[in-house]
């Protein structure tokens, strides 16, 4: 890999989720250490959940909003070399077709499944195996105002898996994803006699766990603040555990829906069960936070 030091430019549109938002920190960490670019610019779309990005130590300018005026006003603004790295889907499949003698198309999707989140694009990049998968970010005092008020130890839990624009997507996912919200009920009464405070996180508009401080339509920073408080998380699989991740907070994922042999939160090193829909009982989840929560 080859370093440069002028201003490299990545550009992201609305296809990155929230977990596709945070294991892109981890690879844009990496190509730091490698590539030592004199600045990373990162152009993106304005919603709440982009605004994650702000302050992640990879990244020296955020620019949020319409994407292609972000690019005409980085290349009238900055004098030297300006290298881009236009990551939205179109590009990048045209990408992985020109250069296909160096990695068969096919394998970078491939990758995406089986390989650490991250990783696929690492490759794409030519960056070779990356040394740390941990999403990185920044908060500030700002981000934890809510946390701060919150009573100690509690954990958050998060039932919901997000909505999809695709016709019936959202009710397959709820199907292979979710999790009986007689059970998150249970489980918040189990966790309230074990000695925590349940609360729930959630979008504005989405119920939360009854029996539970309700902590929803927050944005996303706050949200990362809370998570970053609370003693664990215990989320269905959706971008929140990436947040977890993030900010060193253990969690439990429920239902894991992925094969076996497939742990993504592994390589990123923070405490963590995947409990599996055969073993979602209340009881085997409220088992597994003992180890890894603390009280």
């Amino acid at each position: 890999m080859t370093t440069s030091t002028g201003t490299h430019l990545f550009i992201i549109g609305t296809d990155y989720h929230l977990g596709d938002l945070l294991w892109l920190t981890a690879v844009l960490a990496e190509y730091r250490r490698q590539c030592r670019p004199g600045r990373l610019i990162l152009a993106c779309p304005d919603g709440n959940i982009h605004r994650i990005l702000r302050g992640s130590p990879p990244i020296d300018c955020l620019l949020l909003g319409d994407t292609d005026c972000a690019v005409d006003s980085v290349h009238a603004a900055e004098n030297g070399p300006i290298t881009v790295r236009d990551l939205r889907p179109l590009p990048i499949a045209r990408a992985m077709v020109r250069e296909w003698r160096r990695y068969l198309p096919w394998l970078y999707y491939r990758d995406m499944w089986l390989q650490p989140r991250g990783q696929w694009l690492a490759t794409f990049l030519d960056l070779g195996r990356m040394r740390s998968y941990r999403p990185v970010i920044g908060l500030t005092d700002m981000d934890r105002d809510v946390a701060g008020t919150l009573p100690s130890p509690y954990i958050a839990l998060a039932p919901h898996i997000g909505e999809y624009t695709v016709p019936f997507a959202s009710s397959f996912w709820r199907k292979v994803k979710g999790w009986p919200p007689r059970s998150w009920e249970e489980l918040a009464c189990r966790l309230r006699r074990d000695g925590y405070e349940p609360v729930s996180l959630g979008a504005a508009g989405q119920p939360a766990v009854p029996g539970t401080r309700a902590l929803t339509g927050l944005p996303i920073r706050q949200v990362a603040g809370i998570i970053e408080g609370a003693a664990g998380l215990i989320t269905g699989e959706s971008g929140l555990w990436f947040l977890a991740a993030a900010t060193e907070t253990p969690f439990v994922i429920v239902p894991w829906w992925l094969p076996r042999g497939i742990d993504w939160a592994a390589p990123m090193g923070v405490p963590h069960r995947l409990v599996r829909r055969e073993d979602a009982t209340v009881d085997s989840v409220a088992r597994s936070v003992q180890p890894i929560f603390p009280n």
